[in-house]
């Protein structure tokens, strides 16, 4: 008996909890296969027409109720007071008319009990009644009846009408609601399909490189040299893919990254500019970095760096040789204007919709081969997001890319 547990060890009925699946209750095989046959969109429809119906009845009958309450409460105390005094004098009012309740009447009129006041109808009208022994107390009550079947009718006619109003507006503002989840879902499942791509080449790189390793067990390390260089490099870039996805998962789950103090943003520009002023040189293309001699701003200063070198990177790789990169930044009132731009081919208008999407290219090949993985721009844009800033992409005039980033100054919020 030993690792069980001791309930279930004395007591053979005993049983852990499970939580309950609604979804193996079982219906009728009609029921159930109306059920499959519908989307979640339309059960949830359903449920909604069905909760507001259930609501709006309730609602009715309780106004409708509290109605005839309002209606038949000065009749009901005239009958009330026929055979009885109230405890007050004040609340005295004038008794109901009064009739002997002998058998022929008790055949027209029957009321069984005593002291119970009853509604009937009797030749076209309506009437209270209540019997105390041989007495029978009447009041006719005709014109509050008609008026709370009218009452009672407009008023349903009412809360259809709202109930009907009511659901067709929380049907469109559920709609609406869903659009952006429906949205973040269908990017959720592209991200996934996109990193597990992404994953897959170079994982296949390298497993092709040690197969090809493991062929030739007898070869030092120098002769598989070009093997291992080329698993080190996959690795490398799977190295910078799950960091960029850690970055982007933690900035989904709101997780404070940011640091902000003050920094001097033309000493970064400068810094990037010397990381990337060789690769230029081998691309045959020439950076430009204009900035002031010194300019304070606010913000955390390690992710601007690495905003500039994104979009430095970014415009080298596309730019193509012969091209200029141009860092450009200003202040402008509280405001610092950052800009990134080339002269190369530039970007369609329908590829700018889509540029800080997630792994996204413009050049699948071509990012393919540089070890761009399509996710450069949405931290980026994060970066920007995160300093309360705002990020555009426009056109180089004759040609090219232009990413325009305006920052706050002096902005103290911390996230």
């Amino acid at each position: 008996m030993m690792g069980k547990d001791k309930h279930s060890a004395h007591n053979p009925s005993y049983a852990p909890y499970q939580t309950p699946n609604f979804e193996k209750i079982k219906l009728p095989k009609p029921l159930q296969k109306i059920r499959e046959s519908l989307t979640q969109q339309e059960k949830m429809t359903i449920l909604m027409v069905v909760g507001f119906t259930i609501v709006f009845a309730f609602i009715s009958f309780f106004a409708v109720n509290q109605f005839r309450q309002l209606m038949y409460e000065p009749s009901q105390r005239r009958v009330e007071q026929t055979f009885s005094q109230p405890a007050n004098p004040r609340d005295r009012v004038e008794p109901a008319p009064v009739m002997d309740y002998t058998s022929t009447v008790a055949q027209i009129i029957k009321v069984d009990k005593e002291n119970e006041i009853v509604l009937k109808e009797y030749n076209n009208k309506w009437f209270f009644f209540q019997r105390k022994g041989d007495k029978l107390a009447y009041l006719d009550v005709t014109d509050e009846h008609q008026i709370l079947e009218h009452v009672s009718k407009r008023l349903l006619w009412i809360f259809g009408l709202s109930e009907i109003a009511l659901l067709l507006m929380a049907m469109a503002l559920t709609r609406a609601n869903m659009r952006p989840i429906m949205r973040s879902w269908k990017q959720q499942r592209r991200f996934v399909a996109d990193a597990a791509h992404e994953f897959k080449t170079p994982m296949t790189v390298i497993q092709n490189d040690l197969e090809r390793m493991l062929e030739q067990p007898q070869d030092t390390v120098m002769d598989q040299v070009e093997n291992v260089a080329g698993a080190l490099t996959e690795v490398r870039h799977l190295n910078n893919l799950i960091g960029d996805m850690l970055t982007l998962a933690q900035s989904d789950a709101a997780v404070p990254m940011f640091r902000f103090d003050d920094f001097d943003l033309s000493e970064i520009a400068n810094e990037v500019g010397d990381i990337f002023k060789f690769s230029a040189e081998e691309k045959g293309q020439e950076l430009v970095i204009d900035v002031p001699e010194k300019l304070e701003m606010y913000g955390d200063a390690q992710r601007i760096r690495q905003l500039i070198i994104i979009l430095v990177d970014n415009a080298q790789k596309y730019a193509g040789p012969d091209s200029v990169v141009t860092v450009k930044a200003e202040l402008k009132n509280n405001s610092v204007k950052l800009t990134i731009s080339d002269t190369g081919s530039g970007v369609t208008d329908e590829q700018k919709k889509h540029l800080f999407d997630r792994f996204y290219r413009v050049d699948k090949a071509r990012s393919r081969s540089t070890g761009g993985h399509g996710l450069g721009l949405s931290i980026a844009k994060w970066v920007v997001q995160g300093h309360h800033g705002t990020i555009q992409v426009v056109d180089t005039v004759p040609h090219g890319t232009t990413f325009n980033i305006v920052l706050p100054k002096t902005t103290k919020t911390r996230k």
